[in-house]
């Protein structure tokens, strides 16, 4: 079964100092272990993954941006990831999910990559942020620990 990840997770898996890195690196670990464990990655993750570990407001000894992309490039290609590209359908059912339920400007990413992850058959996600994604019913949150 795959795991998707959110941003926050990859981003405390990668950045020592960051308050959850062990836990990431645990949940990680866990996961491929599992007989056919998998990560599930999409483009919108990584991306935002490069935008924050390379910024110095966030951390006091950012990546520099080579470490950063030769990083997002392992992952992205890492044999134990499943690479997840958002269908044109996904659109659609972004805007359906915003108006069923009532979500603003500040859910927009979040509610794309539940969609993202649910058109890839994508049942299981582990985020720092359970709030976000509780409301969805076809995710179950899993929270690094």
């Amino acid at each position: 079964m795959i795991l998707g990840l959110d941003t926050d997770v990859l981003v405390n898996w990668a950045m020592t100092g960051a308050p959850h890195h062990v836990a990431s690196r645990r949940l990680l670990e866990r996961e491929i272990r599992k007989a056919g464990g998998r990560l599930g990655l999409t483009p919108q993750v990584l991306y935002e993954f490069l935008h924050v570990v390379t910024d110095a407001r966030r951390f006091p000894e950012p990546l520099p941006m080579d470490r950063a992309r030769e990083l997002a490039a392992h992952l992205w290609d890492a044999v134990e990831v499943e690479r997840i590209v958002p269908s044109a359908g996904v659109v659609h059912r972004t805007l359906d999910l915003m108006g069923r339920f009532s979500l603003g400007r500040k859910r927009i990413l979040d509610t794309a990559l539940a969609a993202t992850f649910e058109a890839a058959g994508v049942r299981r996600l582990a985020t720092f942020n359970r709030g976000d994604f509780e409301i969805f019913p076809f995710l179950e949150v899993v929270m690094p620990a």
